[in-house]
């Protein structure tokens, strides 16, 4: 079978730390990028909570947090399409543990252009709708969403990582703790 690489995330203490310290800076980052954006290039939308007097400060705050549940949900939605794309036949999971929601299809072994695929296109999709929404229809919350976001999907940014820095590993198999690396594809030993 050759070599593998086997990523526990959950049992992996100093990527958990590596990846808390990645998330924060990305959402840090990303907030002064899509700030700028909003700044310079949209049209002034103003405050975040604008629109959301009603609600009062506690209810606008818990609008934007359902709001980024719902936009974690479809992102965690979209691996799983991708999953399916790639392998009709698998099963997809869904869950949350130690603080991150997650989609999985456990056991599938991917090509590493199809895991980066699957890995990296919530990131594509919620991002390009929400700087289309963020031009054609202002508001100020486009802009805390799109960091916030940004900064989740660290996990996912570190998994690319993580198959750019293993070149030799040709096939990843998803787990439910992470995934494992192959140079070969372990189905054909």
């Amino acid at each position: 079978m050759g070599n593998k690489y086997v990523l526990d995330i959950f049992k992996d203490t100093s990527a958990m730390k590596a990846l808390n310290i990645l998330s924060i800076s990305i959402t840090v980052l990303s907030f002064i990028v899509f700030y700028l954006l909003d700044l310079f290039l949209a049209d002034d939308a103003g405050s975040a909570l604008i629109g959301m007097e009603s609600f009062g400060i506690i209810g606008a705050v818990l609008l934007i947090m359902a709001i980024l549940f719902a936009i974690i949900t479809v992102h965690e939605g979209i691996h799983g399409l991708f999953f399916k794309l790639f392998h009709p036949k698998g099963k997809v999971r869904f869950g949350y543990k130690s603080g991150m929601f997650y989609a999985t299809a456990p056991g599938e072994v991917f090509t590493r252009r199809q895991f980066v695929i699957a890995v990296l296109m919530p990131f594509v999709v919620i991002t390009s709708v929400m700087l289309l929404m963020m031009f054609t229809v202002p508001h100020g919350a486009y802009k805390y969403l799109l960091a916030l976001h940004t900064g989740a999907c660290a996990g996912d940014f570190y998994y690319v990582y993580l198959i750019m820095k293993h070149r030799n590993m040709e096939y990843v198999e998803d787990t439910e703790v992470g995934m494992t690396m192959y140079e070969a594809n372990p189905a054909d030993s």
